[in-house]
């Protein structure tokens, strides 16, 4: 069937019956010939088949010029043959049916498919669009969070720094000048501790009475060790005064170092006098040392003057070297009287030998 197109109400045209009628053929055969093209047709909105007067025409004025045939069909055969026709027809219609219904089911499948991918994609797209906002929500507050964060941050820096300042000039004071280099870092990281334990919202109006209160707990161990110091040392010089006045360098070191050792031990409740005592005993032996060495002085010096005037250096030096040998074997707290008996003999011996040295001469 050629289709002209639709819509076609200005043309004039037959219905199918019509057409039909006029060909003085049956429907079934009307709608073979326009299967085959022969006729042309269009269908109208309501979906009516219309056959054109013109074709239907043309049509006619081609069967008046074709011979017929020699001899017609019979009326049962044109019969059969037409109910065949409109049978075959009417398969053709079902079967276009049954695809005009298939390509209208997908065309409605794909139109689904469509809306809902549509859907879909709206739905995906609102969805962005919340987590879009959500994220921009929360990128908000962080930063918000952030910048008060900052702020208390700097706030609180500027508080601490405000009174480490305050707490290190008062350490600097020249009250505390006897704190050591090490006490006064002590002193000053105890109150860093508590100035960083403080917030500037609550502890600012009572923090110059909170660093006093915590410098005087802080300088309270190293003032008692202050004045146990300054105990020890007092004592320790009164016990260098018992010292003979010809110690040499090296012994009033020794002598410090022995009653610095002495003291250590106590604490600062033990009483004074046990104190002073320790520190006497700790330089009773350098004493005793300085005075058995000045002993020994004088008891050389003595043995060499016993030696004969003319006596030479050689002589003198070796009474010299003698008698100390003597002494060195002398317990340290040997008198002056026993010392003198232990040289004699040596000194007796040496006067003979150079006597009779002089002698043979």
């Amino acid at each position: 069937m050629k289709n002209i197109g639709k819509n076609r109400s200005d043309v004039e045209s037959y219905s199918v019956s019509e057409a039909a009628a006029v060909l003085g053929v049956s429907v079934p055969t009307l709608k073979r010939m326009l299967a085959e093209g022969r006729l042309e047709a269009y269908r109208t909105p309501g979906s009516h088949l219309r056959i054109l007067t013109e074709s239907i025409e043309s049509m006619r004025e081609g069967q008046k010029t074709r011979p017929r045939s020699v001899r017609d069909a019979s009326p049962v055969l044109q019969n059969r043959r037409e109910h065949l026709e409109e049978l075959t027809l009417e398969a053709q219609e079902h079967r276009a049916r049954r695809e005009l219904e298939k390509l209208r089911a997908q065309e409605q499948e794909e139109a689904d498919g469509r809306r809902a991918e549509a859907q879909a994609r709206e739905q995906e797209a609102a969805q962005r669009q919340a987590r879009l906002r959500l994220e921009r929500e929360r990128f908000e507050r962080e930063k918000t969070e952030e910048r008060r964060q900052r702020q208390a941050e700097q706030k609180l820096a500027a508080f601490r720094s405000q009174w480490l300042q305050v707490a290190a000039a008062i350490v600097n004071e020249s009250r505390y000048a006897w704190l050591t280099p090490t006490q006064r870092k002590e002193v000053l990281e105890a109150l860093e501790g508590v100035i960083e334990s403080r917030q500037p919202t609550e502890d600012h109006r009572y923090m110059a009475a909170v660093i006093v209160h915590n410098l005087q707990a802080a300088l309270e161990p190293f003032e008692a060790e202050r004045k146990a110091q300054e105990r020890r040392q007092r004592l320790m010089e009164t016990a260098l005064w018992r010292l003979p006045g010809s110690a040499t360098e090296a012994e009033r070191v020794g002598a410090i170092t022995a009653a610095r050792e002495a003291l250590k031990r106590f604490d600062a409740l033990t009483d004074e006098s046990e104190m002073r005592i320790a520190a006497q005993q700790a330089i009773e032996p350098i004493s005793r040392a300085i005075e058995k060495r000045l002993l020994d002085a004088r008891l050389l010096s003595w043995a060499v003057i016993r030696v004969p005037f003319d006596a030479t250096d050689y002589d003198k030096a070796r009474v010299r070297r003698e008698c100390a040998e003597i002494l060195d074997e002398l317990p340290r707290d040997v008198s002056e009287a026993e010392a003198h008996q232990a040289l004699e003999p040596t000194i007796q011996e040496a006067r003979s030998e150079i006597a009779s040295r002089k002698g043979r001469q």
